[in-house]
């Protein structure tokens, strides 16, 4: 499905209803029409419905929409970083959330985008963490990530950046493709599946709290593994990408402590075809509507002019967000 043409029919036909009776009233009045200025018609990559790209996402898009004059938004649901960009790539979308691994390497044209990078892909802002969550029955054997070895595990969907991180930290923590079992669904099929208990871990890249996490709970008690300290001086030694972080035992009710583990970041990316003057007001929309997206979801409140280039090279900043941030500084 391509989701610009489709948008662009829908937008066609609001134009119509606009056009059309300017046009009759034109013809009554026998004087030239005018028109003012166009709505600017917008598409926005998100992610699974059970993870945070898409709440916050569709947030995004409701505040530019309502609140940018002669913008509209329009935020679809598909299967992460990999995906959004390979979307962009073939002009199917305008902006996209995706982690900060992916981003650099679809810039550089690495991993998944070897042969085919997107020199020209533009950073708006850094988001939020995406903590590395590896999910397990609370009542299964697994304690530690080296015993993920000959067990069947969700890696996430296919082609997504999820599983793409997944891969590269059990590589650095030991733990080869050819040492386990990848199994590649989304986070909304790894829901039941990992109730049925089906397999016996998932790879949860994501804001927390994470929807995936918490309705798999109301399910059935879970655990989340805890990286060791000489795993997590390896994975940010040898990822840089990668921070250490604690999540909090109160993210989901059950943890009794808080589990160690690392963390990457979420980033807002756009078509570089995008003129400052347009990229300068979108970063306004998310900045004079935290109070609202914070109520949408808690990742919102990491959202800061501390955090807006955290990660980011100063070569991949788009320049009209680059202006917004030098402003909004001072």
């Amino acid at each position: 499905m391509n989701l610009k043409k489709n948008c662009l029919a829908v937008f066609l036909v609001l134009q119509l209803l606009v056009v059309l009776p300017s046009l009759a009233q034109t013809a009554e009045s026998a004087s030239t029409p005018h028109f003012t200025q166009l709505v600017k018609y917008l598409t926005l990559g998100t992610g699974s419905m059970s993870g945070t790209y898409f709440p916050l996402g569709n947030a995004f898009a409701n505040i530019w929409t309502l609140y940018s004059k002669n913008i509209s938004v329009m935020a679809h649901s598909t299967q992460g970083s990999i995906d959004n960009l390979n979307l962009m790539r073939r002009r199917e979308l305008n902006l996209a959330i995706a982690q900060s691994d992916i981003v650099v390497s679809a810039i550089r044209g690495s991993g998944a985008f070897s042969g085919r990078a997107l020199p020209d892909l533009k950073v708006v802002m850094a988001l939020y963490p995406e903590v590395i969550q590896v999910v397990v029955m609370a009542d299964s054997d697994i304690v530690n990530v080296g015993q993920l070895r000959g067990r069947r595990v969700v890696v996430g969907a296919p082609g997504s950046g999820n599983s793409k991180t997944a891969f590269e930290l059990l590589e650095v923590c030991g733990i080869g493709a050819e040492d386990f079992e990848p199994v590649y669904i989304s986070y909304d099929e790894a829901i039941q599946a990992m109730e049925r208990r089906e397999y016996d871990a998932a790879f949860i890249i994501a804001g927390i709290p994470t929807t995936m996490i918490s309705e798999l709970q109301k399910r059935r008690p879970v655990r989340i593994v805890p990286f060791t300290q000489s795993e997590i001086e390896s994975l940010t030694g040898g990822l840089p990408y990668l921070s250490a972080l604690s999540l909090p035992a109160a993210t989901y009710s059950g943890l009794d402590a808080e589990v160690k583990t690392v963390a990457l970041m979420a980033m807002l990316v756009a078509e570089p075809g995008l003129s400052d003057d347009l990229v300068y007001r979108l970063c306004a929309g998310i900045y004079d509507n935290l109070g609202y997206l914070g109520k949408v979801h808690e990742r919102a409140r990491d959202i800061s002019l501390e955090n807006f280039m955290l990660g980011v090279s100063a070569d991949y900043v788009h320049p009209g967000a680059a202006r917004f941030y030098a402003e909004r500084r001072r």
